[in-house]
C-alpha cells in the first residue's frame, strides 16, 4: 500500500511539473522548484494558494501595525479620531504604493534620513533558522 501512495505522489508531481513547464517553460519550472525547496511547500499546494496565504499574512501584519501605531499615537501623543483616521488612510495608501512598487523601502529610509536626520534600517532576515 505505501508503495502505491508513493507512486501516486510521484505521478502527481510529474504531472504538475509538466503543467508548469508547458505554461512557463523550463525557467518557470526551475523557479517553482527553487521556491518549493526554500519554503518546503508540498507539490499539492498550488502557487495561487501560496500567494493567497502570503497576502493574508501581509494584510494581518499591516492591520496589527496600524492598530499598534494608532494606539500609541492616541495614548501617548493625543491623536483624536480625525487625526487617526487621516493617519490610517495615508498609511494604507503608502502600503499600497509599496506593494505596487511605486516606491521602495529604501526611498522612505532616505527621506527620513535626509529630512529628519533619523537613521533607520530593515533588519535582514536571510539566514537560516536552526532547528533542533
Amino acid at each position: 500500500m505505501a508503495g502505491n501512495k508513493e507512486e501516486q505522489a510521484r505521478l502527481e508531481g510529474m504531472a504538475q511539473a509538466l503543467r508548469i513547464a508547458k505554461a512557463k517553460g523550463v525557467e518557470g519550472l526551475e523557479a517553482d522548484l527553487k521556491m518549493r525547496n526554500i519554503t518546503g511547500l508540498p507539490c499539492r499546494v498550488s502557487r495561487s494558494v501560496l500567494d493567497e496565504v502570503v497576502m493574508r499574512i501581509k494584510n494581518n501584519m499591516v492591520d496589527t501595525f496600524v492598530i499598534m501605531t494608532a494606539y500609541v499615537l492616541h495614548n501617548k501623543f493625543g491623536y483624536g479620531q480625525k487625526r487617526l483616521e487621516r493617519f490610517i488612510e495615508e498609511f494604507r495608501f503608502q502600503t499600497d504604493c509599496l506593494s505596487e512598487d511605486y516606491i521602495a523601502w529604501q526611498d522612505q529610509i532616505e527621506v527620513l534620513r535626509k529630512e529628519c536626520g533619523i537613521e533607520l534600517e530593515i533588519r535582514r532576515n536571510d539566514s537560516d533558522v536552526r532547528i533542533d
